[in-house]
This record gives structure tokens, C-alpha cells and sequence, in this order.
């Protein structure tokens, strides 16, 4: 099969860019447009991808055409590129509504062209496909919605079908909703001159998700947020019923109506059917914020790999200290202060790689008199599992020559190890061998 090539229209925003750095790893032709020739050549240079100024351009020279704008600007970039799509090509957008574009992509490209509207249920700073949830609605063809899911499918992406008008009516009120409540409470904080942070002291577990859920939508992009609560038209009734059963609550409440108060709470509760699920989910969230911060106490002077969630920078040194809010890691007399709200620990062979990047390998020969019925095959497995240090080690010869007293045999073994403080991790190997009953030539 020939390599594809995809153009993505608008690809050097937050999304586009995402998926452009995707494709580019998945050994596609990747080419990406956008309005500003400056942007749109350093972030082509820093993907190693194509930037085309042109979006007409971009969309007939490729199998494979995404759009990727904002929400607002989303129909009249279909109707630009969607004429200029090849026949047997795949047409699909990433936006949050679906009925207009979906919509759109039919009227304006040929009838030989595939359509998919897609949502990505996720922000491009995840980082990474695995685990998140994307919704499709195929238009027409079956060709490209087949090479998609299996795509999605190998990236472990839970992917899930739809109509276009049933998506924008459940995100109505998953996005709507949600967004809508969120961004009120924020601007009521704001209305109050309420200290959020002193409010940290006395908050529950609860309390801080909620915050943090808070903060994390209204310090997104307000463009985004304010085109997702006015661009699809199904939100408007959504509001209307939240804010008619808000002000009945409230009322409610101020006529001190305990049971209305306990009856109307009872009522949600059964319509949400799996409160235990619920409580078990957020259980699960706060202890995992609550195991980290032990983990990170535990590990107080010992070497650490931290990732920054959005910066994607890694540190590696010696944790210093934990406090509720922040970790002080040291690298080579370096201080470095990072909020746990920002950070990652990295474990497992991600760790070993990124510190192999940080402090490169050196090998070392090590030449051990074992007895002869020893097995070196095992004693090298063994070895390469003792450390996190050792990233490498192969049996470089065996002797059983006049040198070597009779009934054992000389190993040599080629064990290529980390850079970090390596006289310590010899020291390690050394004693570990000796522990085996060998003995160093």
C-alpha cells in the first residue's frame, strides 16, 4: 500500500498539531495549513511534516483531508476545501457539534468522497491517544471508516459511533451542561471575592476536585468554551432547565423545606442509578492523589524521574522534600520547586529510557571464577534484573583453561550500565556476584 498523505486544515493549532505529530510518528506524509506562514513553517520544522499556505492546495493532493479550526470558522473551511477533495479521499472534521459540519462536508465535496465526522472527547494535552474516547459519525463510505476504527483500535482509543443530531444532543449536556455549571461557579468566586487558595485549608477531598475541575476549564481557551455553548443549538433548553431547577432549589431552601429539599435530592439519585459506581470512581481519584503524595514521601532521598504534564519537560534528581502543594527535586546542585498538580512520576522502562537520555551508558567487563556446573545464562538473567542501573548484559566468554583451578570456570561478562554514579552500581554488581558464590579474577 502506498504511504498515505494528509493534509490537516488548520494543523498547527493545539488539536491539529496533536494529530499532526501522530500521523508523523505513524510514517505518514503529513501537511499542514494555517493563516500564518511564520507559525505554520516552525511548527512544520519542529514535526518534521510539510506547511501549505493554501488550503484548496493541501486538500486535493491528499488521501486523507481533517479538518481542524474552530468551531466558529469550521463551515466555511468545509465549504473552501470540501470541492477540492479527491474522489475515493476521506473527508472528516474534529469539532465539538457535529450536525452542521457533517451536514456540510456532504453538500460541498463530491459524491466519490468519503465523509466522517469525528469528535475527540479529549484536550490535546493529554498527549496521547491511548485511553481516550473518540466519537464517530460516518456519513457515507466504508472504506475509510473501516482503516479509522482499526487505527483508533491499535492506538487503544475507546472509540464509539453515533448519529450526528444524537451526538449533539447528549453533548448538550455532557459539554453544555458541565462547561456552563463550571464556569458559574468560577465567576460566582469571582463575584464573592472569595480567597480560593486560604479556602484549600479547610477544604475536603471533594472540594479540591471540584476546584481543580473548575480552574482546568475556565484556564482553557475561552473562544473554544464560549463557540461549544453557542454553536450548538441544542444547549439553549439545557440551560433553560438547569436554571429553573436551580432557582426551585434555592427557593426551597430559603422557605426551609427540609423534606421538598430531601425528597428532590432522593428523586436524582435514583435517576442517576449508579451512585455506588459513582462514589467508587471518585473514591478511586482521591486516593490515588492521596497514594502519590505518600509514594513521594516515601521517596525523599532517592533519585526521581518527573515528567510536567504540559511542558513535557523531565526531571531527574533527588527528591529533597514533599509539601502539600509542591516537591523540591535536586539535580547536579540545581533546585528545582514543581507543583504536584503538574507533575508525573515516570516508572518502569520509560524511566530507564529517559535516564539513559539524561546520563548515557558505559560498559564495564566483569571476569567471575564460578564453579563449572554454574549456569551462565541464568546468572546473566539474573543479573540484568538486579538493578535499574544495568540496562544491558551478555556473556562475553567462558574459560576453563590451565590458569583456572579444576571443577570451575571463568564467566566474563559485558554489562553495560547507566552513567549515574557507576562506581556505586559496580560495587552492587560485584557484591551480588560474590553473594553467588563467584569470585572476581
Amino acid at each position: 500500500m502506498k504511504k498515505l498523505k494528509i493534509a490537516i486544515i488548520g494543523g498547527y493549532g493545539g488539536m491539529g498539531k496533536f494529530f499532526a505529530r501522530i500521523f508523523k510518528n505513524e510514517g505518514f506524509d503529513v501537511i499542514i495549513t494555517g493563516p500564518s506562514e511564520e507559525k505554520g513553517r516552525r511548527v512544520a520544522r519542529e514535526l518534521g511534516v510539510y506547511y501549505v499556505r493554501n488550503n484548496p492546495d493541501a486538500a486535493g493532493d491528499s488521501d486523507i483531508v481533517i479538518v481542524s479550526v474552530p468551531i466558529s470558522e469550521t463551515i466555511n473551511v468545509i465549504k473552501e476545501v470540501a470541492p477540492h477533495v479527491k474522489e475515493g479521499s476521506l473527508l472528516m472534521d474534529v469539532t465539538s457539534i457535529k450536525e452542521k459540519p457533517c451536514k456540510a462536508m456532504e453538500k460541498f465535496s463530491r459524491r466519490g468522497v468519503e465523509i466522517i465526522g469525528t469528535h475527540p472527547v479529549f484536550s490535546h494535552r493529554v498527549g496521547t491517544l491511548e485511553g481516550q474516547v473518540f466519537i464517530l459519525t460516518p456519513i457515507r463510505g466504508k472504506k475509510w471508516l473501516n482503516w479509522l476504527k482499526e487505527f483508533l483500535n491499535e492506538h487503544k482509543v475507546r472509540v464509539y459511533e453515533s448519529t450526528p443530531e444524537e451526538h449533539d444532543r447528549i453533548m448538550a449536556v455532557v459539554q453544555g451542561l458541565t462547561h456552563f455549571a463550571y464556569i458559574s461557579i468560577g465567576k460566582t468566586l469571582q463575584e464573592l471575592n472569595f480567597d480560593i487558595r486560604e479556602s484549600r485549608k479547610f477544604s475536603s477531598p471533594i472540594y479540591e476536585l471540584m476546584l481543580d475541575m473548575v480552574g482546568r476549564i475556565i484556564g482553557q481557551n475561552p473562544r473554544l468554551y464560549a463557540e461549544i455553548q453557542m454553536e450548538n443549538p441544542r444547549v439553549n433548553e439545557v440551560h433553560e432547565k438547569f436554571l429553573e431547577t436551580a432557582k426551585k432549589l434555592s427557593e426551597i431552601i430559603r422557605e426551609g423545606d427540609e423534606k421538598k429539599f430531601i425528597e428532590i435530592m432522593k428523586d436524582a439519585a435514583r435517576h442517576f442509578d449508579d451512585v455506588e459506581r459513582a462514589m467508587g470512581r471518585s473514591d478511586k481519584a482521591i486516593f490515588s492523589l492521596i497514594h502519590e503524595l505518600e509514594t513521594l514521601r516515601n521517596s525523599i532521598g532517592r533519585e526521581l524521574c518527573i515528567r510536567h504534564i504540559y511542558s513535557g519537560n523531565v526531571h531527574v534528581g533527588i527528591l529533597k522534600d514533599v509539601t502539600a502543594e509542591s516537591i523540591i527535586l535536586e539535580d547536579n546542585k540545581h533546585r528545582y520547586e514543581l507543583k504536584l498538580s503538574n507533575i508525573q512520576i515516570v516508572d518502569g522502562r520509560e524511566r530507564t529510557r529517559l535516564r539513559i537520555e539524561k546520563f548515557g551508558t558505559i560498559s564495564r567487563d566483569f571476569s567471575v571464577i564460578f564453579d563449572s556446573n554454574v549456569d551462565e545464562k541464568f546468572i546473566s538473567e539474573l543479573l540484568r534484573d538486579y538493578d535499574e542501573n544495568i540496562t544491558e548484559v551478555r556473556i562475553k566468554d567462558i574459560y576453563s583453561g590451565p590458569q583456572i583451578e579444576k571443577g570451575k570456570k571463568s564467566i566474563c561478562f559485558g554489562i553495560k550500565i547507566i552513567n549515574s554514579k557507576p562506581k556505586k552500581t559496580e560495587m552492587k554488581i560485584i557484591e551480588f556476584l560474590e553473594r553467588l558464590g563467584g569470585r572476581l579474577r
